[in-house]
């Protein structure tokens, strides 16, 4: 029988982690046992925390006591695992520490997202870069490991191109992404900066999405042979007055003909080793494919799949010209985009024996 796990969620009042806080609570062998936040220690957690999600605050974490973030207290807590959404600058120094300390860290920060030895992962797409593990405790001596998740932007991006890349030869994908406000946590965006309005995020967001992307498709593993294709990759980003999911336009030249049907069937057909594990958190469809000319859209789309919110909806599915095809996704940022991707990168590294079952 398998044990279960206690998880440590760093940053718990915060969108991301009352994602984390609801997704465990409903999770078969990982649970929410540390609560940490800053500002309302030793408060209940249902009194200070914003419910931005669906339902209610679960009964079982609702007068938990929100705690510091605190290394001994955490060891004290006998936790297993540590969950970190904590903001960018904060994250890096305090996920470093935790791993120094001995316990597994998935991180949701940019922090460590280009260090060398340190994954970078998307459990179906590159889940093989785990390996990176062993050598990060080895160089920096530590006795746990920091694993990081992808921008959710990123992922909505490189969850249906990876498939593509992986069985074609791609020349360029110019993409425009479409992004909700609890990208930027809470309380977010100013209501002046995007109601009526479109808020560009510029030159610095864009690159940022086109590197990520960039890194974790170098690290898939091709069908098509030969050496690796030079890739040109162009993204500019944009927040819009939706709540929740980010949706991206790509448009993919190909060096040969290719016809969208093709296309299509790639992205229906594919999954990875967490479909084939059948992990609690991966969709049997990471990617799901609608005919609809409307769809996807955030409002209809953001929770679609058999694990809600952790499937990316792809649409509009065209042929622009011969070697062009026109796509659009829809990705749950704070789910699949975040908390999600985090609990199925833990979910998978204890099925490879990184962390303990």
């Amino acid at each position: 029988m398998r044990r279960t796990l206690k998880a440590a969620i760093l940053g718990a009042t915060g969108l991301v982690g009352i994602e984390y806080v609801r997704m465990l609570s409903q999770h078969p062998y990982i649970k929410p046992a540390y609560l940490a936040g800053k500002g309302s220690v030793g408060k209940a957690y249902s009194e200070v925390v914003r419910w931005q999600t669906v339902g209610q605050v679960p009964k079982e974490v609702a007068d938990m006591p929100v705690l510091p973030t605190d290394v001994n207290e955490i060891k004290k807590a006998g936790v297993d695992i540590v969950f970190s959404p904590l903001p960018q600058g904060a994250a890096g120094p305090v996920e470093e520490e935790f791993a120094k300390a001995g316990f597994p860290v998935i991180s949701n920060s940019p922090d460590h997202r280009f260090d060398p030895d340190v994954p970078l992962m998307i459990p179906e797409v590159n889940g093989h870069t785990a390996s990176l593990i062993d050598e990060q405790k080895k160089r920096r001596d530590w006795s746990g490991f920091i694993v990081t998740t992808p921008l959710c932007t990123a992922q909505g991006i490189a969850i249906p191109l990876a498939p593509i890349y992986r069985d074609f030869r791609v020349d360029s994908v110019f993409i425009t992404t479409m992004q909700s406000l609890s990208g930027e946590g809470y309380p977010g965006v100013a209501s002046l900066d995007v109601v009526d309005n479109i808020k560009v995020l510029g030159d610095a967001y864009d690159a940022k999405t086109v590197k990520e992307v960039t890194r974790i498709l170098s690290e898939v593993k091709r069908n098509v042979p030969g050496t690796m294709d030079e890739l040109t990759l162009s993204a500019t980003t944009h927040r819009i007055a939706t709540i929740h999911g980010h949706y991206e336009v790509m448009y993919v030249t190909f060096k040969e003909d290719v016809k969208v049907e093709k296309v299509k069937e790639t992205l229906a057909n594919f999954k990875g080793e967490p479909q084939d594990m059948k992990l609690p958190t991966a969709p049997s469809r990471p990617i799901l494919i609608t005919e609809l000319d409307n769809r996807p859209q955030p409002y209809f789309d953001r929770w679609a799949g058999d694990v809600p919110g952790m499937s990316v909806v792809v649409g509009r599915l065209k042929q622009v010209n011969n070697r062009t095809v026109r796509l659009v996704s829809l990705i749950h940022n704070t789910v699949r985009g975040a908390a999600g991707g985090g609990i199925l990168v833990a979910e998978y590294l204890i099925e490879k024996g990184y962390i303990p079952k």
